[in-house]
């Protein structure tokens, strides 16, 4: 039988650490993105929700493991126009909760590490890190990376044609100085 989760519900503020993993504890909800504060500072605006899943575990090594999975329509500025422009962001993701650095440089690489020696846990800043990390690094309408695309082909924008590479080569870096130097003084 298929588990249904409902993502009618906020996801909680707080969860027990010890009992989430002990009892494998697995959770859906929304949050509010004006609740997100860091995320938010990214954003033209913050209507809309995240959806998320978070599951707790240990797993075959006994680390305290949270798998999980988001998804959101969020809206940042375009790097072209500097316009809105809406954005899907979906992850998956895999932590190990750790207390130190040392223990977090000995997960395999498939793990990330979420440093907390904390009792409770927050679903909201778990939730917040990992849609900041699927952030695009540059974001921009498809019709701007179309513009960009067409001024390359049509002006060869950014594209240096040799006989200017050459005339760069040949000319001296310090002609300005020599000419300032020639200039007769006006003070």
């Amino acid at each position: 039988m298929a588990e249904t989760l409902d993502f009618a519900s906020p996801l909680l503020p707080f969860v027990d650490a010890r009992k989430a993993f002990r009892h494998e504890q697995k959770m859906a909800g929304y949050l509010p993105l004006a609740s997100l504060k860091n995320l938010s500072a990214m954003l033209t605006d913050t209507e809309g929700t995240v959806q998320a899943v978070l599951s707790f575990r240990f797993d075959q090594d006994r680390r305290r493991r949270i798998d999980g999975e988001l998804w959101a329509t969020v809206n940042v500025q375009c790097q072209r126009c500097l316009e809105p422009v809406q954005i899907s962001l979906g992850e998956q993701f895999g932590l190990a909760v750790v207390s130190t650095e040392a223990m977090a440089k000995d997960l395999p690489a498939s793990l990330d590490p979420w440093l907390s020696d904390e009792e409770t846990l927050s679903p909201a800043d778990i939730v917040e890190e990992q849609l900041i990390l699927c952030m695009p690094i540059v974001s921009t309408h498809k019709q701007c990376n179309a513009a960009i695309v067409q001024d390359v082909l049509e002006k060869g924008v950014g594209i240096e044609h040799s006989d200017q590479a050459e005339e760069k080569q040949a000319s001296n870096p310090f002609s300005v100085l020599a000419t300032l130097k020639n200039k007769p003084d006006t003070h």
